[in-house]
């Protein structure tokens, strides 16, 4: 258990991290690298690739490998092109080192993350081709919920969008759980990037039909305008948004209308994303015109009930 000055500290470390792990099929580097350099040159990290090269006997069917490629000539051209992309990384006056190891990609990044102390991950999804043996659609998914540090994820819709160092950054807030550490660390980053935040809340698109409908978004316009710092003029500026509707969805279409270069989404432990039963945070990723930066928090806590949301919000007494 962490006490709010450790989760304080903790949030500001993994905002601005000292060591940044990105996994890499070595398909996927002209779309990773450009988001690697531009976050370890604003945080001043060291960054440190990883590749795994995946046994042939658990490689999907659509990955491209194929068998009769052996296993020594994969190391080797994986050993060169990782010497390549090293070189390439330290021109930009960045310490970097690369990692090649045989086994299950998922387990590997683990391993590597334990072994660097990194505490950002950047990965893409649904890697694929040759080289493209860590099958990261399904690799990355499993590491969205089971890493303890942000991952950096850049979906299939995102490979040639949004900025490499963002200039509007979109959160959205659930009200449930341990969401002040996701709003903690989404300031946070929007002061490491200088970029403007846009806080969200999406209420359940059965609100309109409710009783009182003007009083549920005056409700969540408050809580949010309550986490804003107490200053007339934050800067970088902070703007808050309530829709209804699909949450998955209104993230979706939200980004597109702020013109986000990044989201920030937040899990709560074991739990989904908000109070998804799947993983939501993966949909987003999947779907999204931009990279997610997914962040599971230091222990899950219960969900707040509209009582005492309400409370907080001072919307009752």
């Amino acid at each position: 258990m962490f006490s709010p000055a450790e989760n304080c500290f903790r949030t500001r470390a993994l905002a601005s991290p000292d060591h940044i792990l990105v996994a890499t099929d070595l398909t996927d580097t002209d779309y990773l690298l450009p988001h690697a350099i531009a976050q370890a040159k604003d945080c001043g990290a060291h960054l440190t690739l990883v590749h795994v090269i995946v046994p042939p006997d658990v490689l999907p069917v659509n990955s491209g490998a194929t068998a009769y490629v052996s296993e020594t000539k994969r190391d080797r051209d994986a050993r060169m092109m990782l010497i390549g992309l090293k070189r390439q990384i330290e021109r930009y006056g960045l310490f970097c080192d690369v990692v090649r190891r045989h086994g299950l990609a998922a387990d590997i990044v683990r391993e590597e993350l334990e072994r660097t102390g990194a505490t950002r991950l950047i990965v893409g999804t649904h890697g694929r081709g040759r080289l493209g043996q860590m099958a990261l659609g399904s690799v990355a998914n499993e590491l969205l919920t089971s890493v303890r540090v942000p991952v950096f994820a850049v979906g299939p819709n995102a490979r040639f969008g949004g900025q490499s160092r963002p200039h509007r950054i979109l959160h959205p807030v659930s009200f449930t759980g341990d969401y002040i550490e996701s709003v903690r660390l989404a300031f946070d980053l929007a002061q490491t990037y200088r970029s403007e935040l846009i806080l969200l809340h999406v209420l359940n698109s059965d609100v309109r039909e409710g009783i009182n409908p003007e009083r549920t978004f005056a409700w969540a316009e408050k809580a949010l305008r309550s986490l804003l710092p107490d200053t007339d003029d934050p800067m970088p500026p902070i703007h808050t948004r309530v829709k209804a509707g699909d949450l998955v969805k209104e993230i979706l279409n939200g980004a597109m209308e702020e013109k986000a270069d990044w989201i920030v989404v937040g899990m709560d432990g074991t739990v989904p994303l908000f109070h998804f039963r799947d993983n939501a945070a993966y949909k987003v990723t999947a779907a999204a015109l931009c990279p997610v930066l997914a962040f599971r928090h230091a222990q899950p806590r219960k969900e707040a009930t509209h009582e005492e949301a309400d409370r907080f919000a001072g919307v009752i007494g």
